[in-house]
C-alpha cells in the first residue's frame, strides 16, 4: 500500500502492556497511523472499533495474552483476515508452531529490527490489500464461503457480466421509418438495468423496454436475468401490453421476497401509423421531444412490479410526427445530472436529443448516458441506461419484419 509523501499510509493497533515498546513501535512506525491498546481484552475491543490494517501483538499481556487475541480474532468475522504480527522473546519451533496454529501471521522476536518490523509490515499490508475490497462480500456471505473459494467466486462474477453483455441485444435497430438507439453502462461488473426490443404485430412493429430492478449489487444483477426472461417468454404469449405487464407483475409478486420490485418501461411504436402505445410501471417518466413542440413527460400508469397482487395497468398512447424523439431512461441517468429540479434535468435530456438531430440514434443514447457520467460527482454510483426512439419519416404498407 503506498501513500503520498507526508501522508500515513494505513493504521496499525499495537497491543503491549509494556509502554517503551508500544513508544518503540510507534517511533518505527513514523508513517504509520499507530493506536495503541494496554492488554489484550482491551486490544480486541479498540480492533473491533477501529478495523486497522494490521495489529501487533505482545505474546505476554495480562487479562489476554497475544495467542488468545489471535483466536478471537480469527473467530470474529470482521477480524478473521487481518494480518497478525505477533511479538515474542523465545524463538524456539514449538513456540513459533503454536503461534502459527491460532492464526498468527508473522513473528518478530524481541529485540528487533527495525528494519525488518518494516519490512514485514508493509509485506503483511500489502498483501492483504487486495482481500480488503473482498472483506464486505465475505462478511456478507459469512461461513458460506471460505477464503480459497474467491477465485471461483470472482469467476462467476465475471461471468455474470458477460452473460447479461450477450443477452442484450444490438444496441441500434431500424424498422422502416423508426429507430431505436440504447445505451447501458453498468457501474459495477454486473447490472441491474436492462433494455430489450421485442418484436410485434409478426415482426411489423417494434416493442423496446427498459426496466430498474430495486437494490444493487449482485442480486440485482441476478434479478434482472430472471426478470427479462421472464418478459420475453410474456411477451411472446401475450397479446397485449397490459396483459403481458400484469403477468409479470403477479408473477414477481408470487415469486421474489418482500422489498423486491421492478420499473418498467414497456413501449411499441408502429412505424406505418406513427402510433407509439406504452405501459410505465413506476419508471421514470419518458420524454417526448416533439420537432414542432415543446418536450414534454409521459404519464406513469401503474405502479412498480412485484408490490402489489392483481394491480390494474393502464395503456396510453401518442402520435409520433416525422423528427420525434421518446427518451426512456433509468434513474441513474437523470439523477446524476447536477440539479435538484426534476424539471432542469429533464430539460438536459432535450437539449442532449436536440443537440443530437444529426447524430446516428445510438449515438444520441451514448450522449445521454456519457453526459451523465460526466455529470455525476464522485463517478456514477448507479447504473446508466438510455434507450432513445425516433420517427424519422412517414410510409406506407405493412414493412419489414424485425427478426427475434
Amino acid at each position: 500500500m503506498r501513500a503520498k509523501r507526508g501522508q500515513p499510509r494505513g493504521l496499525i493497533l499495537v497491543v503491549d502492556d509494556d509502554p517503551a515498546v508500544r513508544l518503540l513501535l510507534r517511533r518505527c512506525l513514523s508513517h504509520w497511523r499507530v493506536e495503541e491498546a494496554a492488554d489484550g481484552l482491551e486490544g480486541l475491543a479498540r480492533l473491533r472499533e477501529l478495523a486497522p490494517d494490521l495489529a501487533i501483538l505482545d505474546w505476554g499481556m495480562p487479562r489476554m495474552d497475544g495467542m488468545e487475541l489471535v483466536r478471537q480474532m480469527r473467530a470474529d468475522p470482521q477480524l478473521r483476515h487481518l494480518p497478525v504480527v505477533l511479538l515474542t522473546a523465545r524463538t524456539d519451533v514449538e513456540h513459533r508452531a503454536e503461534g502459527y496454529h491460532s492464526g498468527a501471521d508473522h513473528f518478530l522476536p524481541k529485540p528487533f529490527e527495525p528494519e525488518e518490523l518494516l519490512a514485514i509490515v508493509e509485506r503483511a499490508v500489502e498483501r492483504s490489500q487486495p482481500l480488503s475490497y473482498a472483506a464486505p462480500l465475505l462478511l456478507a456471505l459469512h461461513d458460506r464461503v471460505e477464503l480459497a473459494d474467491m477465485p471461483q467466486l470472482g469467476e462467476a462474477l465475471s461471468l455474470l457480466g458477460e452473460f447479461q453483455q450477450r443477452m442484450l441485444p444490438p444496441g441500434e435497430v431500424h424498422l422502416g421509418p423508426v429507430s431505436a438507439g440504447a445505451c447501458l453502462v453498468p457501474s459495477q461488473i454486473a447490472s441491474g438495468d436492462f433494455y430489450d426490443y421485442i418484436p410485434w404485430d409478426a415482426g411489423r412493429a417494434l416493442g423496446f423496454v427498459v426496466g430498474d430492478v430495486s437494490g444493487r449489487g449482485l442480486a440485482a444483477a441476478y434479478f434482472m436475468v430472471m426478470v427479462r426472461t421472464v418478459l420475453r417468454v410474456l411477451a411472446r404469449e401475450q397479446h397485449e401490453l397490459v396483459d403481458t405487464v400484469s403477468v409479470l407483475n403477479d408473477t414477481l409478486h408470487a415469486e421474489t421476497p418482500t422489498g423486491w420490485f421492478v420499473t418498467l418501461f414497456y413501449g411499441v411504436v408502429n412505424p406505418w401509423t406513427a402510433e407509439l402505445r406504452y405501459v410505465n410501471a413506476g419508471h421514470c417518466p419518458a420524454l417526448h421531444c416533439a420537432s414542432d413542440a415543446a418536450p414534454a413527460l409521459l404519464d406513469t400508469t401503474g405502479p412498480a412490479l412485484g408490490l402489489f397482487e392483481r394491480h390494474g395497468y393502464e395503456e396510453q398512447g401518442l402520435k409520433l410526427q416525422p423528427g420525434d424523439h421518446v427518451v426512456c431512461a433509468t434513474d441513474g441517468v437523470i439523477d446524476a445530472v447536477r440539479t435538484q429540479g426534476t424539471e432542469e434535468r429533464y430539460a438536459w435530456m432535450a437539449r442532449v436529443v436536440a443537440e443530437g438531430h444529426s447524430r446516428s440514434i445510438i449515438e444520441v443514447a451514448e450522449a445521454l448516458v456519457e453526459g451523465a457520467r460526466s455529470e455525476a460527482e464522485g463517478g456514477h454510483k448507479d447504473d446508466l441506461t438510455a434507450v432513445v426512439v425516433r420517427q424519422n419519416g412517414r410510409a406506407d404498407g405493412p414493412g419489414p419484419v424485425v427478426e427475434d
